[in-house]
C-alpha cells in the first residue's frame, strides 16, 4: 500500500521535474539572444556623446562555417539572391557563412531613426528593395575573402544593414528600445546579423582549398550618410582567419 507520506513525496517530484522541463524549453532562445559566451568585452570610452562601431570578432570567428546550399530558380527568395549577386547563379553554391555583430562602444547611441521620415538626415541612404520587399541602407558593409599569403581579394560578398537595433547587450547600459520602425544601436548594445540571414555570406564555389582571411567593413556608404564617429577608436575592419577545406564529391 503507497502511503500519504510516499503520494506527496512522488507529487513533490513531478512538480519539480515539470518546472526543470519547462525552464530548460526557455533556455535555448534566450540563451541565443544574450548568453556572453562567443562574445568579446567591449572597453566603453567617453566619445562626446557619439557611438563607435565596430564587429565583434569573436562572434564571427565562432560562428563562421562552410555549407553547400541548392538555389532554385522556382524560388522567390534564391531568385533575390542571384538577381542581386549574391550568388553566382542557381543550383549548388557554396557559402562561407557568419555572424556578425555589429557593437556600439562609444559612450552615445547611433540614432538612426524612422527612415521613411523624409526629414531624417540619414533618409537618403535607404533605398527600397522591390525583391525583398523592404529598405536597405546602400553600402553600409563589405565582406571580403583575402587571401592570407599576400592579403589580396579573393571573393567579395555584400551585405546590405536595412534595420538597425538592439539585439544583445555588451555593458551595462538599458537598452533605449530600438527597433526597425525607429532603428539605431544603444550604447554599449549590439546589432546582430546571423548567418541564416539571406545574403550573411560569401559565396566561395570555385574558390580553391586553402587558408583565408576573412575581413568585414563597415560604415561604408557615401558622405554625407556617414556615422559620424568621435575619435573613432574601434577599427571599421575587423579580420579573422578563415579556411576553404576540400570539397565532398556528392
Amino acid at each position: 500500500m503507497i502511503t500519504e507520506t510516499l503520494l506527496r513525496a512522488r507529487r513533490a517530484c513531478s512538480a519539480a521535474t515539470l518546472l526543470v522541463g519547462l525552464l530548460a524549453a526557455a533556455l535555448p532562445a534566450q540563451a541565443a539572444r544574450n548568453a556572453l559566451e562567443n562574445r568579446f568585452d567591449v572597453a566603453m570610452y567617453a566619445n562626446g556623446g557619439k557611438p563607435d562601431l565596430t564587429v565583434d570578432p569573436i562572434r564571427l570567428k565562432s560562428q563562421l562555417s562552410i555549407i553547400d546550399r541548392y538555389f532554385d530558380a522556382n524560388d522567390a527568395g534564391d531568385r533575390c539572391a542571384v538577381a542581386e549577386g549574391a550568388v553566382g547563379g542557381f543550383g549548388w553554391r557554396r557559402l562561407m557563412v557568419f555572424d556578425v555583430v555589429i557593437v556600439n562602444a562609444g559612450d552615445g547611441d547611433l540614432v538612426v531613426g524612422d527612415r521613411s521620415d523624409p526629414a531624417n538626415p540619414y533618409a537618403g541612404a535607404f533605398y527600397f528593395d522591390t525583391c525583398h520587399g523592404h529598405y536597405h541602407m546602400a553600402a553600409f558593409s563589405e565582406y571580403r575573402l583575402r587571401y592570407k599569403s599576400d592579403g589580396n581579394v579573393s571573393t567579395i560578398g555584400r551585405k546590405q544593414g536595412f534595420c538597425f537595433e538592439d539585439s544583445f547587450k555588451y555593458s551595462g547600459n538599458k537598452s533605449a528600445g530600438y527597433t526597425c520602425d525607429y532603428q539605431g544601436i544603444t550604447s554599449g548594445w549590439g546589432d546582430w546579423y546571423y548567418k541564416q540571414l539571406p545574403g550573411q555570406w560569401i559565396d566561395v564555389t570555385g574558390v580553391a582549398e586553402g587558408d583565408y582571411e576573412l575581413e568585414v567593413e563597415i560604415n561604408l556608404q557615401p558622405d554625407p550618410f556617414k556615422f559620424d564617429q568621435g575619435e573613432n577608436r574601434y577599427a571599421d575592419v575587423v579580420r579573422v582567419p578563415a579556411s576553404v577545406p576540400k570539397r565532398r564529391e556528392r
